[in-house]
């Protein structure tokens, strides 16, 4: 658990170094930044320290933070002492061993072309409806540079479909002038390529990989995938934790002929993968698609899913999918983090390319201004008690919710 506010190093151990945050320690690799020593300030995210801070601009920072941080935690507690129902008590679980943090990580889309066909996906090879885009590298970085060093956050998904006109050269050129320039922590989610091209990021310095595997049903998987398997995609995920990579896994929810065992033998098998996030959404289903007439999950399953996924992983980070947000887009994003999720992602697509990331229809968020998306996201953590991490926070969205 990391705060999106500076912490003090007070130990260092080979690549790992002791990070205190207003008495809380963490520990945190320094792969990324060299030269740290003992008293250095610094921000860390997923386990990494990905920037430092001098010491007069870190200590106006925590000053600031102080009495918000424990106001939020009493907030948390407060919210979460009376558990009743499944999801009240998912949700004491996830403040028992995981506290108040709520991570929350951007996800920049930067192609819609993919070589797959999958049958429940929007931007399928064979769906010759859609409008396809491409960033070039430029416009990659320039999204990057704004969503780090203009809005803040400290942790960012860089997702395509499977396009292989980004060659290795480019990912690789790509990962290493974020590295130049922005204070990040970089997920990749561009579908199953050779493990040199992960090793050639990884060294690069990207440290995550978000690469769902949909159904534990190898059947199922294999109706759902026909140009893929299951056990080459369950390989791949153990070979890059292996590499050293952060992974975001999970499954859809809802699925047709998905039943319940599927379901539990799916948050089993995340787990068993080591993920350090868990990411299932609900089965949403695209006109585009061999699967546009099936029926459309409740979000009292997906809930369900949440739940049941905290209870039997108690440590884990579980994810608010925009998936989810799109059932209900009043409400979904609170319920799900009432439910023993504390997770959120923000989309940083620039809006001209958002709404053709069409993997699902009626996604939600893919018309919302990114600042004033920032702003309800605080309001919602504020008022839920929950301290957003990955983004640098916005104090005076802070003070105003909660007085």
């Amino acid at each position: 658990m990391c705060y999106a506010i500076p912490g003090k190093i007070t130990g260092l151990d080979g690549r790992v170094a002791t990070v205190d945050y207003y008495g809380e320690k963490r520990n945190a690799y320094i792969d990324l930044v060299p030269d740290l020593t003992i008293g250095s300030y610094v921000y860390a995210q997923g386990g990494f320290v990905v920037s430092r801070i001098s010491e007069a601009a870190a200590q106006d920072i925590l000053k600031d933070w102080r009495e918000l941080f424990f106001k939020l935690q009493e907030t948390d507690r407060r919210l979460s002492n009376d558990p009743k129902t499944l999801y009240e008590r998912a949700n004491a679980i996830r403040q028992k061993h995981q506290g108040n943090s709520c991570c929350i990580h951007g996800i920049l889309e930067f192609s819609n072309y993919c070589a797959r066909n999958c049958h429940y996906c929007g931007i399928r090879r064979d769906n010759k409806k859609l409008t396809r885009y491409r960033l070039d590298t430029n416009e990659i970085l320039e999204a990057v540079d704004y969503a780090s060093n203009k809005l803040g956050f400290k942790a960012l998904v860089l997702q395509s479909g499977e396009d292989v006109w980004y060659t290795d050269d480019k990912l690789h050129e790509i990962v290493t002038e974020i590295r130049k320039r922005c204070p990040v922590l970089i997920f990749v989610s561009i579908g199953e390529r050779d493990l040199s091209t992960f090793k050639r990021l990884y060294d690069a310095g990207a440290r995550g990989v978000l690469l769902r595997f949909e159904t534990s049903d190898e059947a199922l998987y294999s109706r759902l995938k026909p140009d893929s398997k299951l056990k080459t995609r369950l390989e791949m995920l153990k070979a890059l934790r292996e590499m050293g990579y952060l992974i975001i896994t999970g499954f859809l929810v809802g699925l047709p002929k998905q039943k319940g065992k599927d379901i539990l033998e799916s948050i089993k098998l995340t787990a068993e993968l080591g993920a350090e996030m868990f990411s299932f959404g609900p089965f949403i289903p695209h006109p585009e698609t061999p699967l546009s007439g099936a029926a459309l999950p409740s979000l009292e399953q997906m809930l369900k899913t949440i739940a049941r996924a905290r209870l039997t992983t108690p440590d884990a980070r579980i994810l608010v999918t925009t998936a989810l947000e799109t059932l209900d887009k009043e409400n979904g994003a609170r319920q799900g983090l009432m439910a023993g999720a504390n997770s959120l992602m923000i989309n940083v697509t620039p809006l001209k390319y958002r709404k053709l990331y069409d993997i699902y229809p009626n996604r939600a968020g893919v018309e919302d201004d990114t600042n004033s998306r920032i702003d309800s996201v605080l309001k919602l953590l504020y008022l839920l008690g929950r301290a957003p991490t990955d983004l640098g926070v916005a104090l005076e969205t802070a003070s105003k919710t909660m007085s």
